[in-house]
């Protein structure tokens, strides 16, 4: 009897000390975002977050680090509703290096949270843009690009080497950034994001031309992924490879498949009255 009641009290404190950490965890958690993936010198960088439970006169900590250099620091205020913002200016001795950045929120001796964020130093030869692709005989997709150092003048989809081939001139060093949808155009192993390949010629689109580089991939959702190309003063081309291409219908084709259809409707309705008038 003594025994059973032992377990009893032993299992009703287990059950309570479990029920404790599941709280304790869902107390723990900081949401954290930014207003973009990528800024510039003069930017101001946006963050903004929320927490689930407040504690009344904490403030909440944000800081900014380059590698270990810590790069900013801010406390806010939580407001009522849990949620928090924060902006910084990235200007000054601090936001020189160009690179990510991580971001480091903290409230309580637990809840803490972190992301990162891309950052360039302003350039005067920098532009970007959303370039439209053609995928022969079906349709387009969008590419969105930041280019550091030169121009964009075309990307072109070759469906047999599944790859974009984007022409450039570049005037002094630079990268090349590009905003990939992974509907249309991406590179991936059994469901998993995998690599591309990046090939960059500085004279003509020949494959004996091409010399294969490192990229870095800055930025992955469900919808995109956001990579990084070093280009050199001179580079001409650059080849990105992935594993597949999602054609899409262009407005001709869905016309041509309408009529058709159309027609087949038209017809069979002919043939019907035909038959039985």
């Amino acid at each position: 009897m003594y025994n059973s009641r032992v377990f009893c009290i032993m299992l009703t404190l287990t059950f309570a000390i479990g029920m404790v950490f599941n709280a304790a965890e869902a107390v723990d958690q900081i949401s954290l975002s930014t207003s973009n993936n990528i800024y510039y010198s003069g930017d101001y960088v946006v963050i903004f977050g929320a927490v689930n439970t407040i504690f009344e006169n904490m403030p909440l900590t944000i800081q900014i680090y380059y590698k270990s250099n810590l790069v900013d620091v801010a406390q806010v205020i939580v407001a009522q509703d849990g949620t928090f913002v924060k902006s910084f200016n990235a200007v000054g001795q601090q936001w020189k290096e160009e690179g990510t950045y991580t971001i480091r929120v903290q409230y309580t001796s637990t809840q803490i949270a972190e992301t990162t964020f891309e950052f360039f130093s302003q350039v005067i030869d920098k532009s970007s843009a959303v370039f439209p692709v053609q995928i022969p005989n079906s349709g387009t997709f969008d590419v969105g690009y930041t280019i550091r150092g030169g121009d964009v003048t075309g990307i072109d989809m070759n469906l047999d080497r599944y790859s974009l081939l984007v022409e450039t001139t570049m005037n002094s060093n630079g990268n090349l950034i590009l905003k990939l949808p992974k509907e249309s155009f991406d590179a991936q192993s059994d469901g998993e994001n995998n690599t591309f390949i990046i090939l960059i010629s500085k004279e003509n689109n020949e494959p004996e031309d091409f010399v294969q580089v490192e990229y870095e991939e800055i930025a992955t959702s469900s919808d995109y992924r956001t990579i990084r190309i070093p280009l050199e003063e001179g580079d001409k081309w650059v080849e990105v490879i992935g594993t597949y291409v999602i054609p899409e219908f262009g407005s001709i084709v869905i016309i041509i498949l309408v009529v058709a259809v159309s027609s087949a409707i038209i017809i069979s309705k002919s043939r019907f009255s035909v038959r039985y008038n």
